[in-house]
């Protein structure tokens, strides 16, 4: 399972049950389960071989609701925090490469983004200290969408500076004034006109890009104020703040759909 389809409660609960069903405390019961099916339908179901089935599936099924149940916080913390640590190295490594490259751009949005989203992010992180224990589960959850969010704003960021380096190929003030002193029949014409909307659409995507990251940092502002102002119980934060955690999942979700575009 991708991690950005990682941090809602349906898909944290699938993650946990195929954890559960691959443990060795199941698999090894319910592999000794089969063999004794194996045995009885080879040799005839005597005394040892239903011995032998019941006893990998009771142990198997066992062992199943105490990993899906009893032990199913930790399991899904440790998936989150593990899915959550890979986005982290990621997006250090991207945060490294994106300040070296800008430098050498126009896009000042751009390199203005990279520091709003470590101001935002950091101030959502120690905000959620305050209000969760890193050990719960909603700890885990609501820094893996955060870091999510994060991370795809920088993709976003390099598949915008990608597209300033496309545009630095163009004069554009050159390319118009040619277009502007050709004649309507001019065999050049068409060609030159497909160069300059090309640009200007390379020019729509890069704003698009950058909007797109500015609608998710205003949301990561919403969810960290909702956050500072919830009420939080047995570990859970109040609905407005999973609604709030909820939307920035799906803001999250957008801006990766559109940086692998």
């Amino acid at each position: 399972m991708a991690a950005k389809d990682l941090f809602q409660p349906a898909q944290i609960r699938r993650a946990v049950a195929q954890k559960a069903a691959i443990s060795p405390f199941v698999l090894y019961p319910a592999v000794l389960s089969g063999l004794g099916v194996v045995t009885g339908a080879l040799f005839g179901f005597g005394g040892l071989a239903l011995g032998v089935v019941g006893f990998g599936a009771a142990t198997a099924v066992t062992a199943f609701a105490t990993e899906f149940g009893w032990r199913r916080d930790e399991h899904a913390k440790n998936i989150l925090m593990q899915a959550t640590r890979k986005m982290e190295q990621r997006r250090q490594h991207v945060i490294s490469s994106i300040k070296q490259e800008l430098a050498g751009l126009d896009l000042p949005l751009a390199a203005e983004q990279v520091d709003t989203f470590d101001v935002k992010f950091s101030t959502f992180v120690a905000v959620l200290a305050d209000r969760f224990a890193i050990t719960e589960l909603t700890y885990a959850r609501y820094l893996g969408v955060a870091e999510q969010v994060y991370l795809s704003g920088l993709d976003n960021i390099r598949n915008a500076m990608i597209a300033q380096k496309a545009l630095g190929a163009i004069n554009a003030d050159r390319l118009r004034q040619r277009i502007a002193g050709l004649s309507a029949s001019a065999p050049e014409r068409p060609a030159l006109l497909s160069r300059f909307e090309g640009f200007n659409s390379t020019l729509a995507q890069i704003s698009e890009l950058l909007l797109l990251n500015e609608k998710a940092l205003t949301q990561l502002d919403d969810v960290t104020q909702r956050l500072a102002r919830t009420k939080v119980e047995r570990g859970m934060a109040d609905s407005d703040t999973e609604s709030a955690i909820a939307e920035l999942h799906r803001q999250g979700l957008r801006l990766a759909e559109y940086a692998s575009q």
